[in-house]
């Protein structure tokens, strides 16, 4: 891997006490300890703050699945976000997590003890309109308000960067206005108090799900730019017990397959340990297939293969492509290493598994 180093003062993002926490700790770091039955347990940082259709494939279908099958005990420990999920990881409090790029390279950028082992492919950031809206491009924003979850939340900083690519000055072209998301944002894109909204997978099928008129996607040009997601891992703990990790995004590689040949697998284990996911008043059918519209899209740009095959793994060319966009554009700050914090290795070498068969395990379900 070449070794870039990165360094720009511009800071969009709230940075004071990177490596302080903002809340208690309760969960202490597993760093592959054995359970019990002799498995190895690890603490796993999720800072979507509750359990859903998004992060079944991990905190469910490979917990209870290809991880146990591993001996591999795995926890996860809902935060506040993703930047604290990285916190918790650096400082030794959980062993993994999967957050966006932008929280990852951030919280590396000021501690060696933060390690990214997986990188997805893929873009989940988007603007949004409604379906009759004479905006047809990123341009036509121009004078427009654009509404946004809040001021602080990657939904605006890759937005605005994409705005500043189209050659729209996102601070005098254009005026932002945080409108929340669900109910609340959809509320303010049907009284026209917003001309579009400023998001990403997962939050837009939510809101497009609750407003009056169909919403669509605007074209952006952070569909060119791969690095949605990285997965990451306490230092300590990828020294020490290296072939674990390599296990661990083993187990996410299998479930990637399962994410794209049969997602109904995963969201059912979802609803059989939570049955409050389920959603209400609509029969098995009409459930199952509303939940796997919502998380399609999503799914289809953070739990697949990247570009080589190989789920977590980006060529070099393209992790250095990423890494620049995002001290390029302020989104992060600091001086950052590739060759130090950067180790797709570890899911280089989970690649090496038999794919046809759990492709064909998969079409059985």
């Amino acid at each position: 891997m070449q070794t870039t180093r990165v360094t720009r003062r511009r800071a969009r993002l709230p940075l004071a006490a990177v490596l302080a926490f903002v809340v208690a700790v309760t969960t202490a770091c597993g760093g592959g300890a054995g359970g019990a039955d002799g498995s190895k347990s690890f603490t796993l940082a999720d800072g979507a703050q509750n359990l859903s259709a998004f992060n079944a494939p991990y905190d469910v279908f490979a917990k209870d699945g290809y991880w146990k099958d591993a001996g591999l005990e795995v926890t996860p420990q809902f935060t506040q976000g993703g930047t604290q999920s990285a916190q918790l990881v650096a400082s030794g409090k959980a062993d993994i997590s999967v957050v966006g790029l932008s929280s990852a390279l951030q919280v590396a950028a000021q501690s060696p003890n933060l390690k990214i082992v997986g990188i997805t492919g893929g873009n989940i950031w988007k603007m949004a309109v409604p379906e009759g809206s004479d905006v047809q491009s990123l341009d036509d924003l121009k004078g427009k308000t654009i509404g946004v979850q809040a001021l602080n939340t990657g939904m605006y900083l890759y937005n605005r960067a994409a705005l500043e690519i189209d050659g729209v000055d996102p601070d005098e072209d254009v005026k932002w206005l945080p409108i929340g998301t669900g109910a609340q944002a959809a509320a303010a894109l049907d009284s026209g108090e917003v001309d579009a909204f400023a998001t990403y997978y997962g939050p837009y099928e939510v809101v497009a799900g609750l407003t009056k008129e169909p919403m669509r996607l605007l074209p952006t040009p952070l569909d060119e730019l791969d690095g949605s997601g990285a997965w990451i891992v306490n230092a300590k703990v990828l020294k020490e017990d290296r072939e674990s990790v390599v296990e661990l995004m083993r187990g996410m590689s299998k479930t990637a397959i399962w994410a794209q040949e049969n997602p109904e697998a995963i969201i059912q284990a979802l609803w059989d340990e939570d049955p409050a996911t389920k959603p209400r008043g609509q029969s098995d059918e009409e459930a199952m297939a509303s939940t796997v519209d919502l998380v399609a899209n999503y799914w289809g740009q953070v739990i697949n293969a990247g570009g080589d095959g190989m789920y977590g793994v980006l060529s070099d060319e393209a992790v250095k492509k990423a890494v620049d966009f995002h001290f390029d554009k302020g989104i992060v700050e600091g001086t950052f290493d590739i060759a130090k914090s950067v180790d797709l290795s570890v899911s280089r070498d989970a690649d090496d598994y038999d794919k046809a068969e759990v492709e064909a395990e998969a079409a059985k379900q």
